[in-house]
């Protein structure tokens, strides 16, 4: 199924979240920042495609236990 137009700009949503979540050096604003991603996630429109995010995004998703680490190919 095809990413709509809505899941697009909630994948960019959470993108902006991970960055925020990697500026931020405070434990209450990470955790805060953290949840928030969560949540956005938990309620991300059902045609999200999580293989579009960033490596980076997807290296601090796998970090919090949200998504699974990748496949590396040999």
């Amino acid at each position: 199924m095809e990413e709509s137009v809505l899941a697009a700009i909630q994948r960019q949503q959470i993108e902006i979240a991970v960055g925020d979540l990697l500026l931020s050096s405070d434990h209450y604003m990470r955790a805060s920042i953290a949840e928030r991603i969560h949540h956005l996630i938990a309620h991300a429109d059902p045609t999200l495609d999580v293989s579009k995010f960033s490596e980076m995004a997807w290296e601090e998703l796998v970090e919090l236990r949200i998504l699974p680490p990748r496949d590396e190919e040999a």
